[in-house]
């Protein structure tokens, strides 16, 4: 009888001994899938709820833990924001104040030019070639200067996009307009294939602007004697503006950072540029309703800009 008793107060014991793992065991597996939601909470950036403040737990700890993560790195995105707005703000403000002693150089130049025309002896050769060299000097600071206060009026929404159902091919022939003179001194060749009647909504300037900065692209990274093929089409969504080229091209990788402000590809190291012009399309395009891709060919590349069909919010 009293070995009946023990072999039950045993067996009790042994039952109710797994019933408290098997409760642990839930109680654990629960307080994982609540961290687990923590740290997706975290990397979405959503705000997450101390719950546990101040329990001496493993799971109190790893709560309070992820909180100051979260806490930390909010603090520091507003940091490095806050910094990017002071830059951003600097070189607004630098660019507005080159622009009148650029312009007063600009005339200065000219004065000089037409003194030194007006001559009735002859200027010592080099006269001419330091001038020339001034002017050019002149030139790239102030398309720098216009080029960094069109970021800002964009990136600040200070110029609207405005968009009008036109004509594509009339936005694009202007833009080629203005690089042909570059692309005959290179001997480069450019191809088109823009068929008649494909128009869409965009505003002919500032998207005008983006295409010359594709275009101008194309042709100062293409070796002399190149070609470069113009193409446009219209499929269900989107019209697509096709500009190849056989140049110098892109490294594997580079397809997103070339996107990127200021970023220059390794391989223009022996070219001048800024490594604004694809950034200020992209923009633009984006403040269109579309988007820019860019693809790696051998030899060159091949960007394509996208344009929605319909109007939509800008």
């Amino acid at each position: 009888m009293w070995m009946w008793i023990a072999a039950g107060a045993v067996l009790g014991a042994g039952a109710s001994s797994a019933l408290v793992l098997y409760i642990q065991r839930r109680r654990r597996a629960a307080e994982l899938e609540e961290l687990a939601g923590l740290v997706r909470d975290v990397l979405d950036d959503r705000e997450i709820e101390e719950k546990a403040a101040g329990e001496e737990t493993l799971y109190g700890r790893i709560e309070h833990m992820l909180v100051r993560i979260q806490r930390m790195n909010r603090g520091r995105q507003e940091e490095l924001t806050e910094s990017r707005s002071r830059v951003q703000k600097l070189i607004t403000e630098i660019a507005h104040q080159m622009r009148t002693p650029l312009a007063n150089g600009g005339t200065y130049l000219e004065l000089l030019e037409g003194e030194l025309s007006e001559r009735e002896d002859p200027v010592a050769d080099p006269v001419p070639m330091y001038l020339e060299a001034l002017r050019s000097s002149q030139e790239k600071l102030r398309f720098l200067t216009e080029e960094f206060i069109r970021i800002s009026r964009l990136e600040n929404n200070i110029i609207r996009i405005r968009k009008e159902e036109r004509d594509i091919a009339g936005t694009i022939g202007d833009a080629l307009a203005q690089v042909r003179p570059m692309a005959e001194e290179k001997g480069v060749r450019i191809s088109e294939h823009l068929p008649e009647g494909l128009s869409c909504p965009h505003d002919p300037g500032w998207f005008g602007e983006a295409l010359w900065n594709v275009l101008d692209n194309a042709v100062k990274y293409s070796q002399e004697g190149g070609r470069i093929w113009v193409e446009a089409s219209r499929g269900e969504l989107y019209l697509t503006i096709r500009v190849a080229d056989e140049g110098i091209g892109i490294d594997e990788g580079e397809e997103a950072r070339v996107f990127q402000r200021f970023y220059r590809g390794r391989r223009t190291a022996s070219y001048e540029g800024l490594g604004v012009g694809l950034y200020l399309a992209r923009e633009i395009t984006a403040r269109h309703g579309g988007f820019m891709e860019i693809q790696r060919r051998d030899p060159g590349v091949e960007v394509r800009v996208c344009l929605p069909i319909g109007f939509g919010e800008i």
